[in-house]
């Protein structure tokens, strides 16, 4: 399962899972460095992992449908 983080509230990651359901999680859970708009991969064990290649191929997925919207080359 991927949980995106939608934002930081004071101790806390607001995490959106791809069933659009939401989740509080103690931003020391997190990996280091991670920062609203990325992926999330929970292991097996339930530790979380910064997952850049979901994250980056689902920026890429946005910005298309963006630049479709737009119509922006």
């Amino acid at each position: 399962m991927f949980l995106s983080i939608d934002r930081f509230d004071e101790n806390y990651a607001i995490c959106q899972a791809d069933d659009l359901k939401l989740y509080a999680i103690k931003k020391s859970e997190l990996p280091q460095n991670t920062k609203p708009g990325d992926i999330l991969n929970i292991l097996p064990n339930g530790s979380l992992a910064l997952d850049i290649k979901e994250t980056d191929r689902r920026k890429k997925r946005i910005k298309k449908l963006q630049n479709k919207i737009f119509k922006i080359n």
